[in-house]
This record gives C-alpha cells, sequence and structure tokens, in this order.
C-alpha cells in the first residue's frame, strides 16, 4: 500500500478512543513540559533564599534546563525519523521523568544542575514531536480540534504552577 493511500485511509478515520487517549496523553506530557519550563521562576525565589543558593550559581542552575532543551529540540527530533514517532516519544519522556526525578535526589547544586540539563534534553525534544505525532495520526477534519485540546492540557500547567507557586513561596518565608 502507498503512502499517499495509507494517509488518505487515515483522514477517513472517524476518531475513536484510540485518537481520545494518545491526544490526551500528549496533553499531559504538553503539561509537563510547559510546567518546567515556568518552574525556572518558582525556583529562583525559593532556591535562592531558602536554600542558599547563590546569586553566582542561580542563573548555571536555571539555565541548564534551558540549554538542555535548546539542545533536545535540535538533536532529538531526528530520532523519531530514525525509530520511529511513537518510541521517539516514549524516549524524550523517559528522558525528561528519569531525570527529573534523579535530581530531585541531588546530593548538590552541581549534581542538581547536570540532571537538570539532561532532563531539559527530553523537554526540548518534546514539542516539535507531539505536533508530528499527532498531525500523522489524527484525521485531517478534525486535527486542528484534537491538537486543540492537547495544548488546552499543556496551558492549564500555568495556573496550576501559579497556585503551587504561591503556596511554596509562602511556606518558605
Amino acid at each position: 500500500m502507498s503512502d499517499i493511500a495509507i494517509a488518505a485511509r487515515l483522514n477517513q478515520m472517524p476518531i475513536g478512543s484510540l485518537h481520545r487517549k494518545v491526544t490526551a496523553i500528549v496533553g499531559v506530557s504538553l503539561f509537563f513540559e510547559l510546567f518546567d519550563v515556568y518552574l525556572a521562576g518558582v525556583l529562583g525565589s525559593v532556591l535562592g533564599k531558602q536554600f542558599h543558593v547563590s546569586s553566582a550559581i542561580l542563573p548555571l542552575l536555571l539555565g541548564s534546563a534551558f540549554l538542555g532543551m535548546f539542545l533536545g529540540a535540535i538533536f532529538l527530533n531526528g530520532l523519531a525519523d530514525k525509530i520511529g514517532r511513537r518510541k521517539a516519544l516514549m524516549f524524550v519522556l523517559s528522558v525528561y521523568s528519569i531525570f527529573t526525578f534523579i535530581g530531585a535526589f541531588s546530593p548538590n547544586v552541581g549534581f542538581l544542575i547536570v540532571f537538570r540539563f539532561l532532563a531539559g534534553l527530553g523537554i526540548g525534544g518534546l514539542p516539535p514531536l507531539t505536533d508530528t505525532y499527532l498531525s500523522e495520526l489524527l484525521p485531517s477534519e478534525n486535527r486542528g480540534r484534537m491538537m486543540a485540546w492537547a495544548y488546552t492540557l499543556q496551558f492549564c500547567s500555568t495556573p496550576v504552577e501559579g497556585f503551587l507557586a504561591r503556596t511554596v513561596v509562602l511556606t518558605h518565608h
């Protein structure tokens, strides 16, 4: 079967539970991606005061994840063409999750900088990969609406983080 015939068949399919599940998984993944991006603002105030991270080290700590995101966006997206969209999506989510979890147990700021950078690689690889994955999986008639739902879930992270930041900052003063 040719690629054109496969694409035509995918575009004729009705939206089903698989489409909804994948859209929800992508949306929740993007939720944590944006949550992590905004985390720098919360961490800046809490880490500096409560954990006595010096003003010389704080930019390195906060910037390490962004450097990882930049490099992850550039280098990890080619992976999807080699191993497939789904496997690449699972890989970048695993990189992000594993190094974020390990980072929570960092014995010092140096280790946290390294783990935030490594987690950033996974975060950076996520947005372009999710767009490609959804655009190839969802029927064209419903693609925009379903992708909008995924991004709506992503943007829900902003108020959630705001409320959590208020709680964390207030309890650490």
